[in-house]
């Protein structure tokens, strides 16, 4: 195949490093025409993050022999379009977004329409699960259908671009705004954010109190007054018998939205609102940074599982992700004692983030001064967020040691480690209750030596601190035991910045985890687990080693 590699004749537009550098290697090879222009962005006073082109510097560079008119020929654009082909383009855009906005506002307004359907009171079996799941798969190819085009990061004339991005910004919070009054679909997490928040607010430490035992015989006090008022809040909990898992950051968000309006899931949503905003500006901020398309934004900002999880469901990753957002920006502009404080709230929401601790701290290396600076910030935050639970004691009631235990759900790959491991665990005559432990820490092992990877060499530029943040969250995502459809949101920013095919696919995928309520209503749950399961992450895997190989035999021509 013939490759074309184009710089835009009118490179008004900032390109990092990094991306120079992945369009070179991938495209490029060892050829020396475009090692001169890479040479002297190097030499520019801030390399990786705003080097600029200039028409001057580099017109393009022709790849892999003459230029032909086979079909097999390829070309790439770095630089904005014009003319005739950049209005092709934008037109398609366009109409697609046009499409895709009617039918995911159509399947928005349903679930707000037929939110009876998944009311509460509903038998399991009467909840039309498989229907919710069909829905969700539909608005998921419809979304990739959407960023097709985009995908790749080309670049439109600016009248284009923002023209396309008002009407984008529009849409998504317009769906969002729709599911303010949908009922939460198969979801309940949200009663344990609405009681958390109340126990907060009136001064209590979350993590020293049992749901269940609010209402036991002889209790009184606050506590109990406080679980007769939640009224159902307090009587769909789940797992009410262990104390709350979510850190302290979270819990003060959950208070908030108490102090708005107790008891209230529209307050809560509101609050989820709020930092869907935060999300949307520090996404936008970072693609400027790195001189990407802002039309990249709706590869997070129209993702249907997004506004699903975020938004109906009202997970608290809406919390979460622009706290890491946050982090990563700071990283970016070179604030990392900054950075380190905002990981160290980002963990004080849920405590993953501090696996992004070595990246954030690599580039203080050669600054010991500012590296303990940064160490001590983190240590600070991390220690204060840790204290409550601390206090309260780890033990059987704990939600932090379940977690860390025994949860699972909708992973194919971990049943599979914990049959290995219960192999092993048998041949040497141990317990069979160790396997599930040893394979937890196959999974341990595993994402501490990618990041230990992840460090060896210096980053480079933006973009490769992105694609090191986005490799090492994917595989988190990728290999927790527990794999809910809301935990691959912890990912989906990062396909922003760097869309990874396979787990853009996901987003049509993972919503096959609600028909295993259909199964497990119908006692057949096994169904789900045992075969449907694979079939949600046998496309995600196989998409991700296409893409592996395709990477790793363009860098070796």
């Amino acid at each position: 195949m013939n490759r074309t590699f184009v710089i835009g004749a009118d490179c008004s537009s900032n390109f990092g490093m990094r991306e120079l550098l992945d369009h070179a290697t991938g495209y490029a090879g060892r050829d020396k025409k475009l090692q001169a222009p890479l040479k002297s962005l190097l030499a520019s006073p801030r390399p990786g993050i705003d080097a600029k082109l200039t028409p001057d510097l580099v017109q393009s560079c022709r790849i892999g022999g003459s230029q032909t008119d086979d079909a097999s020929s390829e070309t790439r654009w770095v630089g904005p379009m014009h003319g005739d082909q950049a209005s092709s383009i934008a037109q398609n855009i366009r109409a697609r977004l046009t499409w895709a906005g009617f039918v995911l506002g159509m399947l928005a307004v349903l679930l707000v329409g037929f939110r009876n359907l998944f009311d509460w009171e509903r038998e399991l079996a009467d909840i039309p699960a498989l229907p919710l799941a069909t829905g969700m798969v539909v608005a998921g190819v419809w979304f990739l259908w959407l960023i097709w085009p985009i995908r790749s990061g080309v670049r439109l004339p600016d009248a284009a671009e923002t023209s396309i991005l008002r009407r984008v910004v529009v849409m998504g919070l317009l769906l969002r705004v729709l599911m303010l009054w949908s009922v939460p679909a198969l979801e309940d997490d949200f009663h344990r954010y609405l009681w958390d928040g109340a126990v907060v607010a009136n001064g209590f430490n979350p993590y020293g109190v049992v749901p269940a035992a609010a209402t036991e015989e002889g209790v009184t006090g606050v506590i109990s007054e406080l679980a007769e008022q939640a009224g159902s809040v307090h009587d769909r909990i789940n797992h009410p018998h262990l104390r709350t898992i979510y850190p302290p950051v979270a819990e003060l968000a959950f208070a908030i939205a108490y102090l708005a309006e107790p008891w209230s899931l529209l307050a809560w949503r509101l609050v989820c609102l709020t930092c869907e905003a935060s999300t949307l500006w520090l996404l936008l901020t970072l693609l400027k940074e790195m001189g990407r398309s802002p039309l990249l934004v709706m590869i997070y900002w129209l993702n249907p599982l997004v506004i699903k999880e975020l938004m109906n469901s009202a997970h608290m990753e809406a919390i979460l992700v622009p706290l890491v957002l946050a982090t990563v920006l700071l990283t970016v502009r070179g604030h990392l004692i900054a950075a380190a404080g905002a990981l160290g709230l980002a963990a004080g929401a849920k405590v993953w983030p501090l696996m992004l601790a070595p990246l954030v701290l690599r580039p203080l290396i050669s600054q010991p001064v500012r590296l303990a600076a940064a160490v001590c910030v983190l240590a600070v935050v991390s220690v204060l967020c840790a204290t409550p639970p601390w206090l309260a004691g780890f033990d059987d009631t704990s939600g932090f040691v379940a977690y860390a235990t025994i949860w699972k759900s909708n992973s194919a790959l971990f049943p599979v480690l914990e049959k290995l491991s219960g192999s092993i665990v048998s041949a040497v005559g141990l317990d069979a209750a160790y396997a599930g432990r040893l394979a937890r820490l196959a999974v341990a092992a595993a994402l501490s030596t990618i990041t230990a990877a992840m460090i060896i060499r210096p980053i480079s530029g933006t973009e490769d601190l992105i694609r090191r943040v986005t490799l090492l969250v994917g595989a988190l995502v990728l290999l927790a035991p527990a794999q809910f459809p809301w935990y691959l949101v912890w990912v989906q920013p990062f396909l922003v910045l760097r869309p990874v095919l396979g787990l853009l696919a996901a987003t049509a995928l993972m919503p096959v985890y609600y028909a295993s309520f259909y199964f497990r209503a119908h006692d057949n749950y096994y169904i789900f687990s045992d075969w449907i399961v694979w079939a949600i992450w046998i496309p995600i895997w196989l998409l991700l080693l296409r893409e592996a190989w395709y990477r790793r035999s363009l860098s070796r021509t």
